[in-house]
């Protein structure tokens, strides 16, 4: 089951795969490798899979799945380290530079817009390219399964919402206290 979400074309959410219980009989096996690498996929964490293939790399590039699909893993795993970046960013302030994006999936500057317009194709994500600007507006990331890393993240961003909901009403009984009084 690793191996096929791994190297599957269709597979982007790891979240579903990494809850079913076959992912947690990896642990204390020689194969739990893979199971690291199905996080390292759901975080989109490009330096933590360059680490595990390199430890692993007779494990890895013994399995077939693996071996013949190096290349689309690769980009696949960038498509996903996006995915996690925008996921990360406050979506009043997706409008991300693609210095910022080639920065975050190690990718040259000049992948950035095919990376993009693949997310898009994909339905990861739907926005626009400002090509001349080199800025990649975002109006929505595909829902997913979070992990617990994952919805601290978001309970973090909730809470900072609800603080600024609070100064607003707290701003606007102070400034019109005829209308509300």
């Amino acid at each position: 089951m690793s191996l096929a979400a791994i190297s599957g074309d269709s597979v982007y959410n790891f979240g579903e795969v990494l809850a079913t219980p076959i992912v947690g009989a990896l642990v204390g096996t020689p194969n739990e490798w893979l199971g690291e690498l199905l996080r390292c996929f759901n975080r989109g964490d490009i330096e933590q899979f360059n680490m595990l293939v390199d430890t692993y790399s007779n494990e890895y590039f013994a399995q077939p799945a693996l071996k013949l699909r190096h290349s689309f893993i690769k980009e696949k795993l960038a498509l996903l380290s996006l995915v996690n970046f925008l996921f990360e960013t406050p979506s009043h302030d997706r409008n991300i530079p693609f210095a910022a994006i080639a920065d975050r999936t190690r990718l040259p500057l000049d992948q950035v817009e095919w990376l993009a317009m693949r997310a898009m194709s994909l339905e990861l994500i739907k926005g626009s390219m400002d090509e001349v600007e080199q800025i990649l507006h975002v109006d929505w990331v595909q829902p997913r399964v979070l992990d617990n890393d994952q919805m601290s993240h978001l309970a973090e961003r909730l809470g900072e919402w609800s603080e600024k909901v609070t100064n607003a009403s707290h701003f606007i009984t102070d400034q019109t206290p005829e209308l509300l009084g």
